[in-house]
Formats: structure tokens, sequence, C-alpha cells
């Protein structure tokens, strides 16, 4: 299958998920980021768009012991900003209002990002504008996406600019590179 294939047969699957499997899903996901323990980290996760796996309850567990960070979409690169006040930016999507950082700047440790679709070699296929392969390009962090179950394909087709993921957490299961 080609990407755009891809994200039109992800696109189906994730619309047949019920809310009550969605919200199970992004629980059981917050449970297994939890499980890694990390304390003192920076972290950035994401703010979820509908069709995406909501980490808000990851974003609370995490945030005890750990600094967050979101994303935000500055022309065609991603910056940073530390949790707080969030407002409606690029693509309708919440991100903080506080400042932005570069991120080499940010320093961040963990990246946890949203994804269209993933093989079990960790590689990630998003909507594909490259924001989250320019990111990583500048940031040196334990790369992780979440997901649904039904967002795994056979394999995902890359590009030279393409960059896998160290893991993919979904409710069943971790995959590692």
């Amino acid at each position: 299958m080609t990407k755009s294939e891809l994200r039109a047969d992800v696109k189906a699957k994730i619309a047949a998920i019920t809310q009550t499997v969605s919200q199970k899903s992004a629980a059981e996901v917050a449970r297994r980021l939890a499980e890694f323990g990390w304390s003192g980290k920076r972290i950035m996760l994401y703010c979820a768009l509908a069709d995406e796996l909501d980490v808000s309850q990851a974003a609370a567990k995490l945030g005890e012991r750990n600094a967050l960070f979101f994303p935000v979409v500055v022309g065609d690169d991603i910056m940073v900003a530390e949790d707080g006040a969030m407002s409606c930016g690029a693509f309708g999507i919440m991100q903080p209002s506080g400042e932005r950082l570069a991120p080499e700047q940010a320093k961040i440790d963990v990246c946890i990002v949203p994804l269209r679709a993933f093989d079990a070699h960790c590689m990630r296929l998003g909507r594909g504008k490259g924001y989250y392969d320019r990111f990583f390009a500048r940031c040196d962090c334990l790369k992780v996406g979440v997901a649904y179950d039904q967002q795994l394909a056979d394999d995902i087709p890359a590009e030279r600019h393409d960059v896998p993921l160290d893991m993919v957490v979904t409710p069943t299961r971790i995959y590692r590179k």
C-alpha cells in the first residue's frame, strides 16, 4: 500500500472505534506510560485531535514527576512550549501560549507523539507534512508513539527523511525498535 492508501485505511479503522473503546484505550496507554517510572524528565506530549489517541490522562500522570512540554507549530517547524494556558493554534490544535523554544533549547528527554499508522519495527506514518520528522532531526530524545491497536500496519513505506520511533505503546502491547 502507498502512504496515502494506508492513511485512508487507518482513517476508516479509527472512525470505527467506539467512544468507550477510545476511553479505555487512552486509560490503558496512560497506565503503560506511567509504568516506565520516568521522573525528573522533560517530556513532550501533544493535545489530541478527535481522531488521535487522547493522552490527557497520561499527561496528568506524567506531570506529577516530570516537566511537561507541548508542540507549537511555527511555519513548517515544531517549536516547544512548557505546559500552561492553552489556545487554539495551527490546524485547530491546542497549544501552550508560553515562551517558544527550539528543539535544541528545550532539551526534551522523551517525546510522545501521535501517528496515523505504525509497523512492528516502529516506523511511523504521520499526516504527511513531516513536522515530527523535522523535529526529531533536531531533538535527541526517546521517541515514543502512542496508538490504537488498529493502527498497526504490516509495513510502512519509509523514505530517507522518515525517522523511526524508539517504541510504540498501544493498549495491549509495547513495540520496540
